[in-house]
């Protein structure tokens, strides 16, 4: 309705149309959860060049950071307790409070292997039904008063953010050490800024192992990289589960082994990221964790470990590249969301 009919409503008129307004809201939540979620089974936003559904949200479908993670943890949520959809659409539980309540669960997984139950995760939902965040995060902070730290980012401006964190004495004494350090090199007074950074610069490099001596160029970078993610998805597949079977071979053969070197080689040509290329929206999957190299013809397929058969991809992309090339029913143990 535009806005000048809307001036033009009674009080009970507009009221009224407000209530209905935000019943079409909820519903339509409801509607987007069952969309993002059979978009993950389907696993389109890999084949669209996304490295994750957070990555999809964010900048294809424009949501906000919180705004996307908001809608992943309730959709991923409603897999397991579907009910929730109609707590979300009666307005007993914001997408608010079911993302602080995935946050509390996971932090009890990973921190205390505490692993709710699907009646265990029910009764603790009811308990925070038609309050706010402020008050849900209370209720799970007297069960775990670590699940919610006292850290935030603030973003200031386009280049700025300001981060808050409470430190414990190790993290005070590598800092002082860091900001010595900086001293020593004729920063007389180091920002803590100044000082995170350069220990993450040396932690980064001490981890990649690779000082960048005898690097090619940037362009071949880029051309090694355009190539190597031309091939990515050019694999043939299998049609049935017995060619599978009966072309495997044993791994770690001298032909199967992947050297350190070639290794290296395979991430400097792929300019350490992803080389998923996605024909569909003709974009190249930036990312740049939890890479992989890996067979453009797979080993049980007769590909061998030459630096020709070799590509980088990131964990999502390598998992669809397997999907592909062996099929749902083999690769359903290894799939997971990401």
């Amino acid at each position: 309705m535009k806005t000048t009919d809307i001036r033009k409503l009674s009080d009970s008129e507009l009221l009224e149309q407000t209530e209905k307004a935000v019943l079409v809201e909820r519903e339509n939540t409801n509607l987007v959860l069952d969309h993002l979620r059979e978009i993950q089974s389907r696993r389109l936003y890999a084949r669209l060049g996304f490295s994750s559904m957070f990555e999809y949200c964010t900048q294809h479908l424009k949501y906000c950071n919180s705004g996307a993670q908001l809608r992943i943890d309730a959709m991923r949520l409603s897999l397991e307790l579907p009910e929730i959809k109609e707590s979300l659409e009666m307005g007993d539980l914001s997408l608010s409070v079911i993302g602080s309540f995935q946050k509390f669960v996971r932090h009890e997984n990973y921190k205390r292997d505490k692993k709710y139950s699907r009646e265990e995760k029910q009764e603790l939902l009811k308990q925070v039904e038609s309050k706010s965040r402020a008050e849900a995060e209370k209720v799970f902070a007297e069960i775990s008063p670590e699940a919610f730290p006292k850290e935030k980012v603030k973003i200031l401006n386009g280049t700025q953010s300001e981060l808050r964190l409470v430190t414990d004495e190790e993290l005070m004494e590598l800092i002082a050490e860091i900001k010595a350090k900086l001293q020593l090199k004729g920063n007389t007074n180091p920002s803590y800024a100044e000082i995170i950074k350069s220990g993450l610069r040396k932690a980064l490099k001490k981890e990649k192992g690779f000082d960048g001596s005898g690097a090619t160029s940037s362009a071949e970078v880029k051309v090694g990289a355009k190539n190597a993610a031309s091939k990515t998805f050019s694999r043939p597949s299998f049609t049935s589960a017995e060619e599978v079977k009966a072309s495997y071979k044993p791994p770690r053969t001298p032909r199967d082994y992947i050297s350190v070197f070639a290794k290296k080689t395979a991430f400097h040509r792929a300019g350490e990221q992803c080389t998923c290329f996605s024909e569909i929206t003709g974009k190249c999957c930036t990312e740049k964790h939890f890479l992989q190299v890996e067979h453009i013809v797979p080993i049980a397929m007769g590909g061998g470990s030459e630096q020709e058969n070799l590509t980088v991809l990131c964990a999502c992309h390598n998992r669809l590249s397997a999907f592909d090339s062996f099929g749902l029913e083999k690769m359903r143990p290894y799939l997971r969301h990401r």
